[in-house]
Formats: C-alpha cells, structure tokens, sequence
C-alpha cells in the first residue's frame, strides 16, 4: 500500500510495504507527556533507565498550573528534576497545553510520527503529523528505545468540500464528523483531505484533529496536497450546521437548533480544543455587543502564552473582562476537572472542551454539553443553548 499513512509508517518501520492488522515497530520523531500522566509515567520509570535522546521527548504541566494542592506542585519540582536529568525539554512555567506548545514551539512535518502519553495527540495531524495516543505503560519503551510498538490499523479517508455555512466552524465539522461516521471512525486512521480542509486554518485543522480520537479515532491527521490518498467517504460542507454533543457521551451529537431554550449555569471556552487566537476572535465577535447573562460563569482559556499574548495585543482581553467573561491561565483550564471552575451538582455546562462524561469538570451530578466557541459564547451571554 503507497497511501501517504502507509507508506510513511512503512519507512519508519524500515519496510518496503505493510498491511493492515500487521504488527510492525516504528522509529518515533517525537515523544509528548504532561502533568496529567506524568506521576504514572515516573511511578512505573526505573531509576537506573535512562531515556534515549531527551531532546525528542517534550513534557508540559499544563492540567494543574498553578497548582491547587501541595501534592500537584510537589510533583510538578519531581516532573522538572526527572526532565533536567534525564536531559527532556520541559515547559512548566504556564507556557500553555501540550498540543498548542508542541505546535509553536516545535516544527511538526507531514510524515513524522509521534507517540505520546495523551488522547489528543492526534492535533499534530494538522501539519501531516502521525501522532499515536498510548498509556504511560507503553509510553515507557518508546523513551527508552525510540521505538513504538503498533498493531497497522485501517484507513478511513474523509474528502470534505466546499464551503462552510456561516457561523458554522471547525468544531461543527469535528462533531459533525462524530456523528455522521461514528461507526466508521471507531479503530481507524481518519486521513482528512479535500478543499475545505485544504483552506483552514492550521488552527481549523488542529480543531478537528484534536477532537475525532473521542469518537474512536486511532489518530487523525490532513494529507499533504500532491500525496496519494483513496477517499472512502466524501462529505459537502454545506450539509453542516452549528453542532453540539449531549450528555453523556461525545458521540452523540445533535443540531443546535434541537437544544434551543435549554437553560445553562456555566459556558467554558478554550483549551487544547478551541483556544487559539481565532477561536478567541469569535468569541469577542459575539460579547462585542453583548454581555455574559447574570446566571452564567463564563470561563476563557488561552491555549498558550502566545495567544494570551495576541489576546492583550489585540484588545480581545479587555474586552471579554469588561463583558463579563474570565479569562484563566493557559493551559486546559477546567477540562481535566482540577481547578480553576470545576461544576457542581445541578450545573448545566456548555464548553469547548473535548469530553463531556459524567464527572469530568467537577461533579458527576453536573451536565455538559459540547459545542462550538461561537455556540458557547451565544449561550453564555443568552443563558440558554
């Protein structure tokens, strides 16, 4: 197979070609971990090991900066000893969430292949990149030998077309997606191409990439233009609409306009999904001229240093304080459910985020809802969905 997924898998393997359900191991570019599954990674890491190069193993604390316990910065210092000592690139001074760091801060190619200790590592699949998500258990090897493990999946190709509805964003393609293909996608390489892919924003890419390993995805990532690729499904941008996920699950993903008048406490914008500048840009598009609602908390995230940056720059942070909104350190925020607004029983969330199980900002008692930074910010100066 010469496909651009199989073919670069191969020349990592060292092989002419490679078949789907083969079991190959490939050399890994990249190697991505952070303060979420960090303490696994160093619990089970044996002291006398020494990791094979540290210049292509990179780790962020992002899930708890600034740290709400003594227990989270207590390991933050044993996360920086381990990095300075084994010789890793660590970002622990609030530079922001691992995807968007690894996307500034590094230069991410079509081809090359990263493994790393997250669920979404496949949001480097915006720039070409092969990004595979493993448990810290299997993470561990990998540091050691530069090598991964992988059992070839399938490819499931996705051409989309033509232009986007207005108000309809790369979030809405991703939930979209979600839905339309769920099925399909479960177990799959999601190989994305076609010229509305073709005319995003890397910021739009790593939006769609970022959320498809929630509905099954083994990684996604946008074929490179000139590259070979055999499209399964085409799909046509103007069948999309504003697109939101309901409780409990990622995957099941309704029309905005089904959930109309649903009331909310809490709106949670930004992270690792849709906290970059355009994202934000939306945003204060929509609180221009509108406050937040008296019942609602409404919760901004940066996804890194640099779009807090292009925020204060551009006027946007003024503007979403004076409006109403908080805007909270980069980083993934309330997300992982550690601090900076975690739900309460009875609370009714709407976010960007990319998980909406029950417990996953705060109380299992709460609801959440996932949607788009446009529907997010239109709920929270509304009050309702």
């Amino acid at each position: 197979m010469v496909d651009f997924f199989y073919k670069n898998l191969a020349r990592s393997a060292g092989m002419l070609e490679i078949f789907p359900g083969q079991d190959i191991e490939i050399e890994v570019n990249l190697v991505l971990a952070h303060d979420g599954t960090g303490p696994k990674l160093l619990e089970l890491w044996n002291p006398e090991d020494r990791v094979l190069d540290g210049t292509r193993v990179v780790f962020t604390v992002d899930h708890a900066f600034p740290a709400p316990t003594p227990q989270d910065r207590a390991f933050q210092k044993e996360f920086a000893e381990f990095s300075e000592d084994q010789g890793c690139v660590i970002y622990k001074q609030g530079e922001g969430v691992l995807h968007q760091v690894v996307a500034e801060k590094l230069s991410l190619r079509p081809g090359m292949i990263i493994a790393g200790a997250d669920g979404h590592v496949a949001t480097a699949g915006a720039y070409g990149a092969i990004a595979f998500a493993v448990t810290p258990e299997r993470l561990i090897p990998v540091m050691k030998t530069g090598k991964l493990k992988l059992n070839v999946p399938n490819v499931l190709s996705i051409q989309l077309v033509g232009d986007l509805n207005q108000g309809v964003l790369p979030r809405d393609v991703a939930l979209y997606l979600s839905w339309k293909l769920g099925e399909q996608i479960k177990g799959k390489a999601i190989a994305l191409s076609g010229s509305l892919v073709n005319e995003l924003s890397d910021a739009g890419r790593m939006t769609i990439c970022n959320f498809l390993p929630e509905a099954g995805a083994v990684t996604a990532f946008v074929v490179p233009l000139g590259e070979e690729d055999r499209t399964s499904f085409t799909l046509f941008a103007n069948e999309i609409e504003a697109m939101i996920a309901v409780p409990p699950s990622p995957v099941d993903v309704r029309y905005v306009h089904e959930l109309k008048g649903t009331p909310i406490t809490m709106a949670i914008a930004g992270g690792c999904s849709s906290g970059r500048f355009e994202d934000m840009e939306v945003i204060a598009e929509v609180l221009m001229e509108q406050s937040v609602h008296p019942d609602v908390i409404f919760i901004i995230t940066p996804a890194s240093r640099q779009v807090a940056k292009e925020m204060d720059n551009n006027g946007l942070s003024s503007l979403l304080r004076e409006r109403g909104a908080i805007i909270v350190p980069p980083g993934c925020g309330p997300c992982p459910g550690n601090h900076l607004g975690v739900l309460a029983e009875g609370d009714v969330a709407i976010t960007t985020t990319i998980k909406n199980t029950p417990g996953r900002i705060g109380s299992s008692l709460a609801s959440i809802y996932l949607a788009s930074p446009r529907t997010v910010a239109l709920a929270a100066v509304k009050g309702v969905i």
